[in-house]
């Protein structure tokens, strides 16, 4: 299995909790089936659009880390292609082991993100 990430926007009148947990319930189901596994999912909220999509110019955006088979991620985007709820969708293969991940990083900041001030005096 390899690991992605995927960036969702849904269509703002679709964006109730019930409906929006609806959403990402059967999409989560989608991966889990094909042997997958959610390393989890963090809610954006509603975000104005750079351009408009489909005549919105708001979206809610979803983010969603995981690990799939090709093919399950293959399923996942075939079924986003055809719900008129999804404005759009991204998802990336990230690098590396292919082991699981969490959404939480307890590795040091990147070079020039120390987060100190000390540069400035």
């Amino acid at each position: 299995m390899r690991n992605y990430e995927s960036v969702i926007i849904i269509r703002p009148g679709d964006a109730a909790e019930a409906e929006l947990t609806a959403i990402i319930d059967k999409y989560s189901a989608v991966i889990t089936d094909r042997g997958g596994e959610i390393a989890g999912v963090d809610r954006w909220g509603l975000k104005k659009l750079a351009y408009p999509i489909k005549k919105e110019i708001q979206g809610v955006y979803i983010l969603a880390r995981f690990a799939a088979t090709p093919e399950g991620v293959y399923e996942m985007e075939r079924l986003l292609r055809i719900d008129d709820r999804i404005l759009k969708y991204l998802t990336v293969k990230l690098t590396g082991t292919g082991e699981p991940f969490s959404l939480t990083d307890d590795d040091e900041p990147a070079s020039g993100e120390s987060g100190n001030d000390d540069d400035n005096e």
